[in-house]
């Protein structure tokens, strides 16, 4: 059984460093296999912890514009947040 109670052969742990690595050569993934994305699942995710991107904000904008630059590759742009500029910043409200 896995750590989420499933009985699949998947497990909640990420990629390994290996699959990272290709995911870096591939372009699936940022420098030193950070953030792969190599399908809606690892879209998802990656989404999801953006916020815990080293750099501070301008670090979070980097990882935005790579997650932005991978879900045009998948054509997965609509799971995109609404507040997410192309260029990796969070659009400003105008209410």
């Amino acid at each position: 059984m896995n750590l989420d109670g499933s009985e699949s052969g998947a497990t909640v742990a990420g990629p390994s460093a290996e699959q990272r690595r290709k995911a870096e050569g591939k372009g699936q993934a940022m420098a030193g296999g950070r953030f792969p994305i190599r399908n809606r699942e690892d879209l998802i995710k990656a989404i999801h912890a953006v916020g815990r991107a080293k750099g501070g904000e301008a670090g979070r904008a980097a990882v935005r514009r790579f997650i932005i630059k991978r879900a045009k590759a998948l054509g997965l742009t609509s799971l995109l947040p609404s507040n997410w500029a192309s260029d990796g910043s969070l659009k400003t409200s105008t209410s």
